[in-house]
């Protein structure tokens, strides 16, 4: 199995909005021409685990869809991973969600296994991407791509879609497992203020409803 898989991804016109928004089409149009002037050449790679199940995959396939019916070049990547792989991401998905999920640690033996599993994915993702491309990645469990595909000179750009309003001891462990490999990141993506972890650069964090 490959690292790395392309997910395919349609384009669907943005004219089906134009009924719904009425006069507020033009703002949609206005974007549309914008587009070239800004991504221009430019492609924009968002990586997650998986292409079916969950709020993130259901979310690309539709925005995804749309960002190419305005003419953008959207690409969708998700990384594979051994069982032990997803074990230690799900135990940190629960972690952020201060939930202890199976009980098991984050500690030095949980690390090596997350950072292995990104090795591969990192190497394919930085030869399909070309300097100036922007790379969105999504939540967790490609976290660890973050510094490799800096070194690639592209924008990258961590989408974090999970947060909890008041985090204790769980949630903050599992926070400070992922710090250190999404500081490198351009930008920050959180949904909501409460969401953005301390230890960030504010200047760079965005603030984007689901």
């Amino acid at each position: 199995m490959a690292a790395i898989e392309e997910v395919p991804v349609s384009a669907i016109s943005l004219e089906r909005f134009r009924p719904v928004l009425g006069e507020g089409y033009a703002e949609v149009e206005e974007a549309i021409e914008r587009t070239e002037e800004v991504l221009g050449g430019r492609i924009v790679w968002h990586v997650n685990s998986t292409a079916r199940g969950g709020g993130v995959a259901e979310m690309l396939q539709s925005l995804l869809a749309y960002g190419r019916g305005a003419g953008a070049d959207l690409r969708w990547l998700t990384i594979s991973g051994n069982p032990d792989f997803f074990r230690v991401t799900k135990r940190i998905h629960n972690h952020l969600h201060e939930s202890p999920g199976d009980g098991g640690p984050l500690g030095a033996e949980e690390r090596e296994i997350y950072e292995r599993a990104q090795f591969e994915a990192a190497d394919e993702l930085t030869r399909l991407a070309r300097k100036g491309d922007i790379v969105y990645i999504h939540d967790p469990q490609p976290a660890g791509l973050v510094s490799h595909v800096k070194s690639a000179d592209v924008m990258v750009v961590w989408r974090c879609h999970i947060g909890i309003d008041h985090p204790g001891e769980l949630a903050r462990g599992a926070w400070e497992f992922l710090r250190r490999y999404v500081l490198d990141a351009d930008a920050y993506v959180f949904s909501r203020q409460r969401f953005v972890w301390e230890g960030l650069d504010r200047e760079k964090v965005w603030l984007v409803p689901p």
